[in-house]
């Protein structure tokens, strides 16, 4: 950055907002999605992902679960208790990368709360 020049800020495109629409229900799953993003190689079960979260196991397999159908996570084994691994497909990776840009951002983490908000996520 040049003295005397303001940083630039990031613009959250069409493609970053139509994933926060179809993907965050809640903060669990940004919660969920930053800690993937930063672990991705991560491959357990709910509950040992819950466990590093700090969270419960029933709180995040719902989370988990939309994961798997986005397209972002994969399961796989017991029906009952799979396990899962982040591995989201091309398209879901780039869309998951500028999310978290945004996430990373200042400016671009109020941007996230305020259209989480105006989508009514309490």
């Amino acid at each position: 950055m040049e003295a005397g020049k303001p940083e630039a800020t990031l613009k959250p495109d069409k493609e970053v907002t139509e994933f926060i629409t179809a993907v965050i229900d809640s903060l669990v799953m940004w919660e969920l999605l930053v800690f993937l993003w930063n672990n991705p190689g991560i491959t357990d079960k709910a509950d040992g992902i819950a466990g590093r979260l700090g969270r419960r196991q029933d709180d995040l397999i719902p989370c988990l679960q939309s994961l798997v159908k986005n397209k972002i996570v994969e399961s796989w084994g017991d029906a009952a208790d799979p396990i899962y691994s982040y591995r989201p497909t091309t398209a879901r990776a780039k869309s998951l990368e500028k999310f978290i840009q945004l996430h990373n951002d200042k400016e671009g983490k109020l941007w996230i709360w305020t259209r989480l908000l105006h989508k009514g996520l309490r």
